[in-house]
């Protein structure tokens, strides 16, 4: 059921830093999951690209990119809440993802998924992503993780 013409989207700020940091805790394992900086960091530091999903203005879920190289954008991370996902929203997410890469030059996106993370690999591969390479201990020793790619148009 696609119900992200219900759900609000707009350009992640600084006052969402902490909700969006509460979502990637319950997305992602503790081991997983970011420090509170990498999110100050990408949004203020660096001032890259983020957008937040929200539904009677409360965000359920949002995606942060960055630029790795010249050329080449990187989802950060992905989070939506569990019981927002298959609903057309992470769609729509990420598509603004890859709009805001595009106008900052990019012209392919990377990014890094838990091999044994299957959902997310199908959303993945649904959005014209490949798994390119397999990196051994990404998250951890004994923790590989694949590489998807895309090239933008």
């Amino acid at each position: 059921m696609d119900v992200s013409g219900k759900i609000a989207f707009r350009p992640a700020a600084s006052p969402d830093i902490q909700r969006m940091w509460e979502i990637d805790q319950v997305c992602f394992d503790p081991g997983i999951a970011y420090a509170v900086d990498v999110f100050y960091f990408h949004m203020l530091v660096h001032r890259d690209p983020a957008f937040v999903a929200e539904e009677n203005g409360r965000i359920i879920g949002f995606v942060m990119t960055a630029m790795e190289k010249r050329d080449e954008g990187l989802i950060v991370t992905i989070d939506l809440l569990p019981e927002w996902r298959a609903k057309g929203i992470g769609s729509r997410l990420i598509a603004l993802a890859e709009e805001a890469l595009i106008k900052r030059g990019a012209q392919k996106v990377v990014l890094q998924t838990a091999v044994e993370n299957h959902p997310a690999i199908a959303f993945y591969q649904k959005h014209g992503y490949r798994n390119m390479k397999t990196l051994k201990h990404y998250y951890g020793r004994g923790k590989p993780a694949f590489q998807f790619e895309k090239t933008l148009p």
